[in-house]
């Protein structure tokens, strides 16, 4: 799991997975199509976040605010990012977005590290597969720490939570959707 490469050690954690009725290849297909549209509480709250500041469309994964660190195709697309998450605009740290390597060296004082994992898996026991949403955070020191604590919670209570498991039925309801028609 790439999650493991980039994030092996963390504060905070949440995971969310779902069993889908369809293949792996099937799942991430719809993964990479779904789009703001089909995800309400999504779009709303991003719009929110941006206070306006811009337009909220197209694919989930490319509206997304945290830059695609790895993807391994067909299996999991990791995002994240360092930053100060819990300022008023969060402010991100001195690190090339999307270098995956920079993200995994870092280890300034006064930051936190976060990554998000979607990752689609085969499910043996009943022939279709397990989709996975699972973020991790880990924070540079003691002070940070206690930041990013205060601020999970906020966005916890905020919908972070709803929009993941909003992700993981548009997905089942789009791969399903397909594996029902017959189309590929």
């Amino acid at each position: 799991m790439e999650l493991d490469r980039l994030l092996p050690a963390y504060d905070l954690r949440s995971r969310f997975a779902r069993r889908i009725a369809a293949d792996p290849a099937t799942v991430w297909r719809a993964l990479t199509e779904v789009t703001v549209g089909e995800l309400p509480v999504y779009r709303t709250l991003m719009r929110l976040r941006l206070g306006g500041r811009g337009r909220v469309e197209g694919p989930f994964v490319d509206s997304f605010p945290t830059p695609t660190l790895v993807t391994v195709e067909g299996e999991e697309l990791v995002k994240g990012m360092v930053a100060r998450f819990w300022k008023p605009r969060p402010r991100p740290a001195p690190v090339a977005p999307g270098d995956a390597d920079a993200f995994v060296a870092f280890d300034e004082p006064g930051w936190a590290k976060a990554a998000l994992s979607l990752r689609v898996a085969p499910d043996t026991g009943t022939g279709g597969s397990l989709l996975s949403f699972e973020t991790r955070v880990h924070s540079t020191d003691a002070r940070a720490r206690r930041a990013f604590r205060a601020y999970w919670l906020l966005i916890q209570l905020g919908g972070a939570a709803y929009i993941r498991i909003e992700v993981l039925r548009a997905v089942a309801r789009r791969a399903e959707r397909t594996t029902a028609s017959g189309r590929p």
